[in-house]
């Protein structure tokens, strides 16, 4: 099976939660098939510095754990132990990180065209929406 392009996303907290309200939000986005999650990995640091990783099957039974289980199709081997440490590296003692891998499924068909068509993919890269916004708002005040 043909694959889209798969994202590696970092999202970090304050303290040791991580909100259950997000896992909704991307369940909806599963359910729409934008995305399908392949692996999620929680990191914390705490204030000694010492970081502990570990996956959903791994969480206490909580609020947290029911609404984020289930939604990974787990494919080991593309979070690396590298991925690992230069997260943890950059972590603030005292929080928690939630490592999304998720794959952009609307990009398998396109691909398939492309392929199809005789063309490669040239460059693939991705804005970050912060990045965007910054623009759009000086866009806005410049006219």
């Amino acid at each position: 099976m043909q694959h889209g392009a798969v994202e590696f996303v970092v999202i970090g907290f304050s303290g040791t939660q991580i909100d259950p309200a997000l896992a909704p939000a991307l369940r909806e986005q599963i359910e729409r098939g934008t995305i399908r999650i392949i692996d999620l990995l929680f990191l914390q640091k705490n204030a000694d510095g010492s970081v502990r990783s570990f996956e959903i099957d791994e969480i206490e039974p909580t609020h947290a754990h029911a609404a984020f289980s289930g939604i990974a199709q787990s494919m080991d081997g593309l979070i690396a132990p590298e991925d690992v440490i230069e997260i943890s590296n950059e972590m603030p003692a005292g929080t928690t990180v939630l490592v999304i891998l998720f794959e952009h499924v609307w990009l398998r068909d396109l691909r398939a065209a492309v392929e199809r068509s005789g063309g490669q993919l040239m460059l693939d890269e991705r804005i970050p929406g912060e990045v965007v916004d910054a623009v759009a708002d000086a866009a806005m005040r410049a006219s």
